[in-house]
């Protein structure tokens, strides 16, 4: 019976991806149809909508669903990919210019590879397992 709920569950998953999929390129695509010359709006939808993706592929990953907080990981990878995923959406709203910033970061952080790391580690670090490494 074990056995079964396993697969029914992974089953879900993948039924909710497709409708997480659906439903974000509808909002991607309302919002860029709204906002034609103001593209703040468009850049805090995607923070938002990848944020959440990797919010969902961490499900697939977390074994057990009981809160163990791992502080390292919250630490060393969160807090520098979410904040790395904050510099475009704030710098659009404040109508910041920021020249630090090279071709190459701007590539990376357009990307959404940064927010979707940031919420699949928020997620597998707040459900952390609780082995070591050395297991």
């Amino acid at each position: 019976m074990k056995k079964s709920s396993i697969y029914f569950w992974k089953i879900i998953w993948v039924i909710g991806l497709l409708l997480l999929t659906m439903i974000s390129f509808d909002i991607e695509n309302q919002i860029k149809d709204s906002s034609q010359f103001n593209f703040t709006p468009v850049y805090w939808s995607k923070f938002i909508i990848y944020f959440i993706w990797g919010m969902y592929l961490s499900l697939i990953l977390i074994k057990k669903r009981s809160i163990k907080f791992n502080f390292p990981l919250f630490i060393c990878i969160f807090v520098p990919c979410f904040t790395f995923s904050l510099i475009v959406p704030i710098s659009a709203s404040f109508s910041i210019s920021i020249p630090f910033l090279g071709v190459w970061f701007l590539k990376v952080i357009h990307s959404g590879m940064i927010e979707i790391v940031a919420g699949l580690t928020f997620m597998l670090s707040i459900f952390h397992s609780g082995k070591s490494d050395s297991d």
